[in-house]
This record gives structure tokens, sequence and C-alpha cells, in this order.
């Protein structure tokens, strides 16, 4: 008896062992750039200008709503670690506006995936963070704001309106409405280089359920490239832009699709779905796009330095992006 209770006391020490550094090895990981790889760019960002915003912390978005930018981020400096979301001129100056993704003083939304709204469902944005049950995974949650309220209060103590848990994702969520033959439906896709999905909800039945995963809230599903780390809807060409990484957590790429053939299809590789692909040579991390007007774009990275990034997107010759030392910043 003795023997067995040293062998399951040794068996239990290991096992926290591993715990223990599987912990400390996620927390200097979180710190580390990943490795990084050979890729061939095609794109540039021409007649660019770069504006270094490090309140955003790891900038995850941005979007253009009333005549002004909100650039959005995960705050990983402070403790405890929380999202932000600032408001900008059309020109990047800071209008001093800031909303703090906390609730009644402590953090809500923390690392903020998509912003997105329409005029009958009202304003949503997306959570991605670590599962607290299995670190390997993410936990993906979309909430409805108040996004007037939200402003007004610089806080989101009386803004949250529902909160839906995106159980359907596979890694991730990353909000975005779309409209598809007439009927408008909430996409979102996956980070992960594992099957990711471009999943197409219907609003209604979200809402009324709160799950993703529930009957009849997944309407259509998409087998897209992989790093979808945001995504953006032309209305007016009904293409949807994958804003995705090259390898995972490094690279620039836009992936334009189709969305009403991706849906017939079931695939972005299908016929006639992937409209056109950029890939850029910089080796940090892409986070947002957003198109300023018929020529010129914004680009958000999660670096601490010109993360964000407004030029005129242009095709190049291919040429060989080489593995960096250092994340290289240069559109």
């Amino acid at each position: 008896m003795a023997r067995r209770e040293a062998i399951v006391e040794v068996r239990r020490v290991t096992a926290l062992t591993v715990l223990v550094w599987g912990g400390l090895a996620a927390s200097v990981w979180a710190q580390q750039p990943p490795p990084d790889g050979t890729w061939t760019a095609d794109a540039i960002v021409a007649e660019s200008r770069s504006v270094s915003d490090p309140t955003l912390g790891a900038a995850q978005g941005v979007a253009i709503r009333d005549g002004k930018i909100y650039a959005y981020g995960d705050v990983h400096t402070v403790k405890p670690r929380v999202g932000v979301m600032r408001e900008f001129g059309m020109d990047l100056v800071p209008t001093g506006r800031v909303l703090w993704l906390r609730r009644d003083g402590a953090p809500l939304i923390i690392h903020p995936t998509g912003l997105t709204w329409d005029k009958r469902w009202g304003t949503f944005l997306g959570d991605t963070i670590k599962s607290p049950e299995d670190p390997r995974r993410t936990k993906a949650k979309i909430y409805r704001l108040d996004w007037e309220r939200a402003w007004s209060d610089g806080n989101l103590d009386h803004a949250v309106l529902d909160t839906i848990d995106d159980d359907a994702a596979i890694n991730g969520c990353r909000p975005t409405f779309v409209n598809v033959a007439g009927r408008t439906l909430l996409a979102t896709a996956d980070y992960g280089s594992i099957h990711p999905e471009i999943r197409l909800y219907d609003p209604e039945t979200l809402l009324a359920t709160r799950r993703s995963s529930s009957p009849g809230v997944v309407v259509a599903t998409i087998l897209s490239g992989p790093y979808n780390q945001n995504l953006y809807w032309d209305s007016e060409r009904k293409r949807l832009t994958c804003v995705q990484n090259v390898i995972e957590g490094r690279g620039w790429r836009l992936d334009i699709l189709d969305l009403a053939k991706g849906v017939a299809d079931g695939r972005a590789d299908g016929p006639g779905v992937r409209v056109q692909t950029y890939t850029f040579s910089p080796h940090n991390e892409l986070e947002g796009y957003w198109p300023v007007d018929g020529e010129k774009a914004i680009l958000v990275t999660s670096s601490p330095r010109d993360n964000l990034v407004v030029g005129t997107i242009r095709t190049t010759p291919p040429a060989i992006s080489p593995a960096t030392s250092a994340a290289s910043e240069t559109p």
C-alpha cells in the first residue's frame, strides 16, 4: 500500500510539474514572437504613412463609422488585462474619446475581435480569449452593445444588451454583418489552420438562443484559408475580405471572396469564389483592415509602434520575403 501511495504521489507531483511548466511556457511564449518563415509577396502599401498608438496595446482591429475611425486592442501590459477602443478623426488624430471594455470596474472584453453593426440588429463586438478549461483552445463570445451608451459612459457598465456564447467557433470569433441573397447574416471565421471555416449565422435565432451551436443558427459554412484575424464586408460588391496572417502569428494577407459563390460552393478555393489575394512582405502580425475610400485603406498590426498604417494597396511582381530575426514593420 505504501508503494502504491508513493507511485500516486509521484504521478501527482509529475502532473503538477508539467502543469506549472506548461503555464510558465505559455506565459513566456506570449511574450515572444512566433517562429518566422519565408513566403512570396505580391503587394505593397504604397504612399503609406504610419501612426504609432501604444495606448491600444496589441491592436486587434479597426472600423470606420459615422465619419470616425475606431481602433481597438488588447491592453496586455496593464493589470488586470483589458480591452480598449479609441476614437480617431479621419486624419488619424485621436479625438480623446476612449471606451474601456470593462463592466463594474472589472475587465469584460479582453481581446476584442470584430466590430460590426446593422440598422436592425445593432452593434456587435467579439471577444476571443484562451479557454480557462483548456489553454490550448480559445473561447469566443459575442456582445451586443448599446453603442451610444457605451461611449457616453466610457465603459460597458450599462451598455451590454446581450451576451452570446459563440461555441460553434473552432478558433475564435470575428463577427461581421453581411448580406447574401437579400438576407442579413452575421459572418465569423476561425484563426487556426485545421479546417478553418467562415460561418454565417442567422442573427434572430442567435439572439434568441444566445448560443451559436443552437439548431438553426448556422445557415452556411465555407472552408476558408487559415489564420483569419478579422473580416471586412464590401456591401456594394458583395465581397468578403478575410484579413489573415501568412503563417501563424506573422504576415499580412487579404483574401477577397465572392461570398454568394462561396456559400454555393462551400469552399474559398471553389471556382470563381476567390476574387483576389494580396500577400505583403512585412513579418509582423496583421490584425485589421478597412478601406478609407476608393484608393486608400487602413491596416492595423499588433506591433507596439507603427501599428496604424494608411496607404494604397498595389500589386507588385512576386518576390521572396525571407524570414527575419525581428518582425519587420515596413509595409
